[in-house]
């Protein structure tokens, strides 16, 4: 949006930065080192700020040889272009990792291919690297806050910097970005305009503008436009809706890798269907959805994948390539009656992978009336169920190679199963292209003026991503951009100010506790340690007896976490002890109540 002196502005800031991920917090931190202050805004409310970053398996690439790791990556991103100086200054931060972890956190990092020992929270990998067939694969690696993952270690990290710096940066949550505002006269970017509790506001930015606004794997339009997609699940934040795009889109940025995004799965690519508005679960290693006398259908009710494929993000190897499935919108996990068993097996054994399942499945007494509840063909369904059954039989799956013992024989006798699919996606990797100074660049390849981008919006994965590529992209990227928005020099643009804006910071205001009531034997408690910060209990303990206990707060991920929250509690109460059972899937969270339920039993007995 053009804009003049005669606009009147609500604030004034010396760096904007949009969005409070991974990214945006390290544009922000670095911003503010080097003196300016910082306005930091994100779309999600308290609690559920982070981004992608929050989700993520916690895993910084990092690598040990710049030329090797140079060659990798080039193959990684054949046969596409990628601009030389750009992957240069990327690469260099993977060489420069560890010591970035050092200086920056003052954290001495977990290198998984040295500090990894047998009985660490961590997977055994015969590679780390995603493409080990490719030249220099050998000298990648990975670099951890701890021997730990998908724990939000590093957003949490990165969280607490922020806070750290909070005489320098003020935060609105809740709080939409919904353009960028250029001066009319020599088309710089001046500032933003931000809705905020149904009212906007006209921020003045005097030194530049760091978009990090993460993809849009939530605006289905946006899917439909650029990956030719109907649908996707997320599985990561529900509030990367593309915002940075149409904002790019309007000041004129050139746009990349629109067409990329990456993926996983109980089976490649794919996550039980949820309802709308709601992340995906993904479920790692479970071998029931893919062994035994069950198959995946799609829309025309036959098999279009190995279920059993080993996948790369998402991508199986296909004709000489590594390509994500096809996203069909009816697709299903189709199992008889033994199977079924084995899902109420985990269920008695408390390791069913998923709570919701039994709740989800539909059933028939015949292959043919299961076709007409999921709405495939009836004649193709009962074709695929026979040719399956003559594979198990022969011990090779002719159609797409499964292994021999995963092959199992359907029972046509009892009745048959069926669970919808969804295809997911975990980040997309376009958005407005930027150079090796994270200066985003217009359609003619040339700096918009005090403009800059970090992270996943205009990602550096230009073909097969390799897993740790884009929160080392945040944490290198987002200091240079922080650092080059703040050393840009004033604008000289007069402004005037009207309905000036208090000073704001809800990261701040949400942590702050002195208003809760607290009865006799009421105690709080906290912890850090939740996959999304701090879980708040208030918990009444009398007689050496815990009565109730009370979550007050909690920013757990949706699904697993949530029924953790919920379910724990009970347990602690009914036990009288905070010696529970974990709930699979959910051990991070269980830690975190427990920490903070036995602090507050610690000041009762106090």
């Amino acid at each position: 949006m053009k804009i003049d002196e005669k606009t009147k502005w609500n604030g004034t800031y010396d760096v904007i930065v949009l969005g409070f991920g991974g990214a945006g917090g390290t544009a922000a931190r670095f911003a503010a080192d080097n003196g300016a202050k910082v306005l930091l805004v994100d779309v999600a409310p308290y609690g559920h700020e982070g981004g992608n970053t929050r989700y993520s398996a916690q895993h910084v690439a990092m690598a040990h040889d710049k030329d090797k790791i140079t060659a990798y990556y080039k193959q990684l991103n054949a046969p596409f272009m990628m601009d030389k100086d750009i992957l240069d200054v990327y690469l260099n931060g993977f060489i420069q990792m560890p010591d970035y972890f050092r200086k920056y956190f003052k954290i001495d990092p977990f290198i998984w291919s040295s500090d990894y020992h047998v009985g660490d929270h961590l997977a055994n990998k015969k590679f780390l690297c995603e493409y080990p067939e490719y030249q220099g694969s050998e000298t990648f690696d990975f670099a951890l806050v701890h021997n730990q993952d998908f724990d939000a270690a590093l957003w949490q990290v990165i969280r607490n910097e922020v806070i750290k710096r909070a005489d320098k940066i003020d935060i609105w949550l809740n709080s939409k970005a919904k353009h960028l505002i250029q001066n009319s006269e020599n088309g710089e970017i001046c500032g933003v305009i931000i809705s905020r509790n149904h009212k906007q506001y006209y921020i003045h930015a005097k030194q530049g503008v760091v978009l990090a606004t993460g993809g849009f794997e939530n605006n289905e339009e946006m899917q439909q436009d650029y990956l030719h997609i109907n649908k996707l699940t997320p599985l990561g934040t529900l509030y990367n809706n593309g915002d940075g795009v149409k904002m790019a889109a309007e000041v004129g940025a050139k746009m990349w890798h629109m067409g990329n995004y990456e993926s996983l799965g109980i089976v490649p690519g794919y996550v039980i269907a949820e309802d709308a508005n709601e992340r995906g679960r993904q479920i790692s290693g479970w071998k029931n959805v893919k062994s035994g006398s069950i198959f995946v259908v799609g829309d025309d009710g036959t098999r279009f994948m190995r279920e059993d494929a080993k996948y790369r993000h998402g991508h199986i190897a296909q004709h000489g390539d590594y390509l994500l499935p096809h996203a069909y919108n009816n697709v299903w996990l189709v199992f008889d009656s033994k199977q079924f068993e084995k899902f109420i097996e985990e269920k008695k054994q408390h390791t069913l992978k998923y709570q919701q399942f039994f709740q989800k499945v539909v059933k028939a007494d015949l292959v043919q009336e299961l076709a007409r509840k999921i709405h495939v063909p009836e004649k193709n369904l009962r074709k695929t169920v026979l040719q399956f059954n003559e594979f198990a039989r022969q011990g090779n799956d002719m159609q797409f190679n499964r292994k021999p013992e995963s092959l199992e024989e359907f029972d046509m006798k009892r009745p048959v199963y069926a669970i919808r699919l969804a295809p997911v996606v975990l980040n997309t990797q376009g958005g407005p292209k930027h150079d090796g100074q994270a200066r985003i660049l217009d359609v003619n390849e040339e700096p918009i003026k005090r403009l800059f981008g970090a992270g996943e919006l205009g990602g550096m994965c230009a073909n097969h991503y390799q897993g740790g590529g884009n929160l080392a992209e945040c944490l290198i990227l987002g200091k240079i951009a922080g650092e080059n928005a703040a050393k840009t020099s004033m604008n000289d643009m007069k402004i005037t100010i009207s309905e000036k804006v208090p000073k704001i910071n809800d990261l701040l205001d949400g942590n702050k506790t002195d208003q809760i009531e607290l009865h006799e034997h009421q105690y709080l408690g906290s912890s850090e340690g939740g996959i999304g910060g701090r879980i708040l209990v208030r918990v009444t303990y009398q007689d050496n007896s815990i009565k109730k206990i009370e979550v007050l707060e909690s920013h757990e991920t949706e699904g697993i976490g949530a029924i953790a929250i919920k379910q724990i509690p009970q347990e602690m109460v009914l036990k009288n002890s905070t010696k529970v059972d974990a709930i699979s899937g959910a051990s991070t969270t269980t830690k975190a109540l427990k920490e903070a339920v036995n602090q507050a039993i610690k000041k009762a007995k106090q």
